[in-house]
């Protein structure tokens, strides 16, 4: 049986090539690039006033002492975008707001509380450096440079910036398109109330926002019967996906006909089966250059094998240089009783103890039948397979979900 660590491996191996699109600036949070991104333009593209004051001749202000100030004489006032097209006269000052347009003759900006204004003209007290609270052309990025390589998360900081360049469309890895199938007899949709021996179909939106906060892109495709041809007409006519996600008949039941129907598409079989507790009978194919990753029919199963095996999948697609959950050294707060032939992952409740070390409460069900349970849960607990039983105070691994608000300690060895 495959472990999880491998399972990756393949599934990664086989991954469908990255596609690359051009998004609207509004549109990439949260994409990587695809590309490097250069500045069209200089940054800031006109010397700029940092402060508010008076824009001076530096040359004007030597030998300005406290006891003998320089008098400069007012010439106007320059707000933020309205720039002076006339040139500073010798002996003369102009008030300038903050990112104001330095005009053509100042060199240099004495801050407003610097200064005195008197009926005789503006009072300065020392000599001016030039360029002193002046931001020149290309301070900030100048134009042609390398602001942005490949790979780089793209994140409200690079809006601004890519915003202040005037760079409206961004070259990103494109959201995976990810087509969802669930199958089952017993399933009715969630707004149905279940007859005798019928469950509601929680997969289908559940998967979907899971592809969703992972950063992919959705397509539900609906439920499929317990028929071996039904499935493999759904996954055939299955179209505009970059991989597909099933989710139930993948065990060794009488009606588990996934893995038949994939058979008769002609699907390569990659794996069935990981040493994954809850949702070990997981099994992906690769169907016409597509993969088909087949979940278990236990939600909370479902959810744990998309944790652990479809994330870093959509990572990788995504671009990003983290694949998977992070990784972190635990503490449990209960016994493991049990030895289990396969790696166990415990729903946990992950919290920094009083001594800043990553404590796992894992009190709450961990049947895999048991959904509700999920909600409490922010980690895993990892248990390797034949491992136990372990006592309160073990250290494991923990592998912590998008909202576990902890803080990550040095490691202190191998878990």
């Amino acid at each position: 049986m495959l472990r999880v660590e491998e399972a990756c491996e393949l599934l990664l191996h086989r991954a469908p090539p990255r596609r690359v699109e051009r998004v609207p600036l509004e549109d990439a949070l949260g994409l990587v690039l695809a590309e490097d991104v250069h500045a069209p333009e200089p940054l800031p593209a006109f010397a700029r006033s940092g402060m508010d004051g008076y824009a001076v001749r530096s040359a004007d202000t030597l030998g300005a002492t406290r006891e003998q100030p320089v008098v400069l004489r007012p010439v106007g006032v320059i707000p933020a975008g309205h720039p002076r097209e006339a040139e500073l006269a010798p002996g003369t000052a102009v008030a300038i707001m903050t990112g104001g347009a330095v005009p053509p003759g100042a060199d240099a900006v004495i801050r407003l509380e610097e200064v005195r204004v008197t009926p005789e003209g503006v009072l300065v007290f020392r000599p001016v450096p030039p360029m002193e609270n002046v931001a020149p052309v290309g301070e900030d990025v100048r134009e042609g440079e390398l602001i942005l390589e490949a790979g780089h998360l793209i994140r409200p900081q690079e809006i601004n910036l890519l915003a202040a360049l005037g760079i409206l469309e961004v070259p990103v890895f494109a959201r995976p398109r990810v087509g969802i199938l669930s199958t089952g007899d017993e399933l009715v949709p969630a707004h149905q109330t279940p007859g005798p021996g019928q469950i509601r179909n929680s997969n289908s939106p559940g998967v979907a926002a899971l592809v969703r906060a992972a950063g992919g892109v959705p397509i539900v495709l609906g439920v499929a019967r317990d028929v071996t041809e039904v499935i493999a007409g759904m996954l055939r006519e299955a179209a505009g996906c970059d991989l597909i996600l099933t989710t139930g008949g993948v065990s060794v039941g009488r009606f588990d006909v996934v893995r038949e129907a994939l058979t008769i598409l002609g699907a390569e079989q990659l794996f069935w089966r990981v040493s994954i507790k809850p949702g070990t009978p997981v099994c992906a194919s690769v169907l016409e250059g597509r993969l088909v990753i087949g979940l278990s029919g236990n939600p909370a199963a479902a959810i744990t094998d998309f944790d652990l095996l479809v994330r870093p999948l959509l990572d990788h697609l995504l671009g990003r240089r983290r694949l998977g959950l992070r990784a972190a050294e635990g503490v449990l707060d209960q016994p493991v009783l049990k030895t289990a032939g396969v790696t166990r992952y415990l729903r946990a409740r992950a919290y920094n103890g009083p001594d800043g070390e990553i404590r796992l409460d894992t009190s709450m069900a961990q049947r895999a039948g048991v959904l509700s349970s999920m909600s409490h849960a922010n980690a895993y607990a990892v248990v390797p397979a034949h491992a136990g039983p372990l006592p309160a105070g073990a250290r494991v691994r923990a592998l912590l979900l998008d909202d576990a608000d902890v803080f990550v300690p040095p490691p202190r060895g191998d878990v």
